[in-house]
Order: C-alpha cells, then structure tokens, then sequence
C-alpha cells in the first residue's frame, strides 16, 4: 500500500505506543482523505497494520514491560545476554602457587595450552505458544474509515485489548515460571549445605526456645510470633545478597551471592497485612521495621474457583506439577498451602518473547475478519542460582 498519509499515520501510531509521540488530529483527517480511493483489501492491511503495529510494539519494547513492572520478564535482546551470562562460569580464583592445579576447560594453540573458562549446562527451560485473537465486523471496520473519530475509536479498540492481553499474559507467565521454581525448591527440601525452605515458626521457636507451635498459634501471634518475622526476613536477605552455597541446588560451585539490582522479594500480601499490623502497632518509626524491596502479590495462583471466603490457606496455596524434573526422574506434584514468601535471583526466573507474527482469516458470509497475533515465548528455571522459599509449618 504505497499511501504516504496511512505509512505516516503507521510509524506515528508505533512512537505512540513507545510514549514518545501523540498522534494529531491533522494526521487523522489525512488517513481518513486519503483513503476514500481505497478499495476493501486495502482497507482490510492498513487495519491489519495497524493492529500488528501495537502489538509488536508492546512485546519488544522495554517501556512497556517497564509500565507493567513485570520484575522477571525480558526483552529477547537481554534474555539471550543474560543466558549467555549464566551458562557461563569463570574457574576459582587461586594464589600463584596454586596455578599448576587450576581446574579448568583447556586447548591447545600450536605449542600452547590456554585454560578457558568452563561451560556448565544449568538451565530448565523451554517454550510455550499462545496468541491474541480479535475479530472485527465488515460494519466496524467500514465505520473505521468514515470519520477520524471512527478511526480513533478503532485505535482505541486494538490497543484496548492488546494491552488487556499483554498485563494477563505477561503476569501469568511470571506467575507460571515462578511457581515451578518454587516446586523444584519445596520438593528438593534441605540438605546438608543446602537451604531451599526456612519454615518461620521454626524460626521463631529457634529464637525463643519454644518446643512446639502450630500456625494457628503462630499467625494468631501469640507472644509476638510475627514481630520475628522482619528479623528472619532480614536475616536472609542478608545472607542471599553475599557469597553463599548454602541457597543454589549446584553442588559444585564456590558460592554465589543476588546481586541488589537483580534481587527479588515477593510476599503474600494477606500475610503482609498480618505482620505490618503488629509491627506498626508497636513502634513509633516507620523505619524501625520497614522491610526493603519487598513487593506485595495478592496469590501465588489467583484465586480458587471453589473459593468463596478468601481464607489464608487460598491465597498462599500452590496446586501444580510438572513430569521433567530435574531433582528426580519422576514427577513433581505440589499441593500446599502457608507458602508465604520468596527470595531469589530474578535471573533464576525469566522469560521472555522470541518471536511473533500476525495471521488475517476472512470470512465474506459472516461478515467477520479474525485478526490472531501469534507468539512463541521461551523461559528458563536455573536453580543453580540462589533463592529460598518462605512457609509456614507446625512446629512439633
């Protein structure tokens, strides 16, 4: 289609969507001027374009994740850097007279050995495929080119439902991701060396020598059960921001710490609201027991559907299963409740769109053209990279 108001009117409506630019109503007008000598399939691409040209933009530009504050999805671009990142480990650092023992890849040059940095497989990953379909009637997309408003109203309908689509998709797939981490870590347990649960009720009789407590006792706070919960939660983040092997599944690394920048905190919300109270109730200064970086979610898995009174156990259960564990050859099955927090590396959890595009159907006797936007995501679990689980168990 070789009009140069509607390729205008194209590359406007992407800065757009990117927030650098307002479409004007002048460029509206001419779209509309000039497509009174388009005929139907001209018509039909330039709404098909236009459609496209939002939702590409929103899945591959960052201000959008950026908006959404979506903490474990990534661009292609950076998702392929980061996974190049972490297949990656550098040999020990060791005194001079330890160089003749390194233990490292190696390969020779001519008459040289070069020792290289060794490349260790580490990754659960995979990919998953969904789409975003709309349809439009021959009515409504006549009416789009009958006026600028009518064509404003078209716009605001394409970018209506790819931006409800984008938040749904984008949190689910986070939420997805992150779930399955949570049940490698909860059927992994601890070990000798490696911590991948700390129950807070065990915590908390740890520190005051109490022999025994059930939850039910601990979230009615009975002697100041939650007011130890700010200190574990500190205590922990402290130990997973520097170098550790006690919070990663690798049983060969020299340690590993989550940087600031890329360290993840997400507690249930409801158990927020339970801890806070108390705390604030307390204390005179904020400060004393705000906890840092911390995001609230509302569920692990949204709410269940045979679910009419929103109780604690709802909201802090996670039902899910997958059969290619990599802790054992058979499958893992997680159906728990009192899960209230995570601590991890967010690039531990990633995902992130590879690839998209844009399927037309026509169909004349119904008067309906099916717009589907295709997409291919790929997303990765490493749990070579550090991260605990918080729960809540009886304590006997």
């Amino acid at each position: 289609m070789a009009n140069e108001q509607a390729n205008a009117f194209l590359k406007a409506v992407a800065d757009q969507a990117k927030g650098k630019t307002v479409i004007s109503q002048q460029m509206y007008d001419d779209v509309i001027q000039e497509a009174g000598s388009w005929d139907w399939s001209e018509k039909e691409q330039f709404l098909n374009t236009l459609s496209g040209k939002y939702i590409d933009t929103m899945y591959t530009d960052t201000s959008w994740t950026d908006k959404y504050n979506d903490v474990f999805f990534q661009n292609s671009e950076q998702f392929g850097a980061v996974v190049q990142i972490i297949n990656t480990e550098m040999p020990e650092v060791r005194a001079n007279r330890a160089w003749d023992v390194i233990q490292s890849g190696t390969t020779t040059i001519g008459s040289n050995t070069v020792y290289l940095p060794v490349v260790k497989e580490q990754l659960v990953g995979g990919t998953s495929s969904w789409a975003i379909p709309f349809a439009l009637t021959g009515t409504q997309m006549n009416t789009a080119f009958e006026s600028a408003s009518g064509l404003k109203r078209f716009e605001s309908y394409v970018q209506l439902s790819a931006e409800n689509a984008n938040k749904y998709h984008i949190a689910r797939m986070s939420a997805s991701n992150r779930n399955n981490y949570i049940i490698e870590k909860l059927n992994a347990g601890n070990s000798t060396g490696h911590v991948n649960v700390v129950n807070l009720v065990q915590e908390y009789c740890n520190m005051t020598g109490t022999a025994s407590m059930t939850v039910a006792q601990f979230l009615a706070n009975n002697n100041g059960c939650l007011r130890s919960v700010y200190k574990t939660f500190k205590k922990y983040r402290a130990l997973l921001t520097d170098m550790t092997t006690l919070f990663t599944m690798d049983s060969t690394t020299t340690g590993k710490f989550i940087p600031e920048d890329r360290f993840v905190f997400q507690v249930i919300s409801d158990f927020v609201a339970l801890m806070e109270t108390e705390l604030y109730s307390t204390t005179y200064h904020d400060d004393f027991v705000k906890l840092k970086g911390y995001r609230e979610i509302p569920a692990w898995q949204g709410l269940r559907t045979s679910s009419s009174t929103l109780t604690f156990s709802d909201l802090t259960t996670i039902n899910a299963g997958r059969q290619d564990s990599v802790i054992a050859e058979d499958s893992i099955e997680v159906n728990r409740s009192n899960i209230v927090g995570l601590m991890v590396d967010k690039w531990a959890i990633m995902h992130t769109i590879v690839r998209h595009r844009t399927g037309v159907q026509r169909d004349d006797i119904k008067d309906i053209t099916l717009f589907e936007h295709q997409f291919t995501d790929r997303y990765i679990n490493n749990l070579m990279l550090n991260g605990v689980v918080f729960v809540l168990d009886d304590v006997a």
